[in-house]
């Protein structure tokens, strides 16, 4: 099989895109510049996973005291165009594939709930004193959107925690799998990685 790299000058957008996917787009190309740039400069990756900037960082870049980080003299990080709650807490998470948003109520009654996106699927359920129950289980339909509303209002969102686990993919985390022929093992017939 081979495969053909787009050069920079040659990178667009589809015209029959739509919004969602053009916003899709945007997020993930964001996530992944973020990811290389971690990768090569360990300043960054430390910022990056500081739970006081991890939010700035997917979202629009800033915190209460500005931007969270200088790219260059002049520019500075924008962000990756994610929207969330702002006392989010974020985990990095090397294992995972897919976002997952938890709310948990605070005080006693300690019901969580909980929306996991995967490729085919988001599912939305709650889970707490009176057992797990299915709040939403879409099909998705291919790069649109799925509209989740949850059981609270806005001003609610103070009576939860959030967390939010995010996959993790920075390159120097990333391992590259070789895979021989039994007769010529000194080349690579296949070469893996993730990113």
């Amino acid at each position: 099989m081979e495969t053909e790299l787009l050069q920079p000058e040659f990178q667009s957008l589809p015209l029959n895109w739509n919004a969602n996917q053009k916003d899709i787009y945007y997020i993930c190309e964001q996530y992944f510049k973020l990811s290389l740039r971690c990768a090569k400069n360990p300043e960054l990756l430390k910022a990056f996973q500081d739970p006081s900037k991890t939010v700035a960082f997917l979202t629009d870049g800033k915190n209460k005291d500005g931007y969270v980080w200088k790219d260059t003299e002049n520019e500075y990080w924008k962000g990756c165009g994610m929207k969330l709650p702002e006392h989010t807490k974020v985990i990095l998470d090397y294992d995972t594939s897919w976002p997952t948003l938890y709310f948990t109520k605070k005080g006693n009654d300690q019901e969580t709930i909980t929306i996991k996106e995967s490729p085919l699927f988001v599912q939305v359920f709650s889970s707490g004193s009176s057992g797990i129950k299915t709040i939403k289980r879409e099909l998705l339909p291919e790069s649109d959107e799925s509209k989740v509303i949850l059981p609270f209002n806005v001003g609610d969102l103070t009576n939860y925690e959030a967390i939010l686990i995010m996959p993790c993919f920075i390159p120097d985390k990333d391992m590259l799998t070789k895979v021989y022929c039994n007769d010529k093992k000194e080349a690579a017939e296949i070469i893996l990685t993730t990113t």
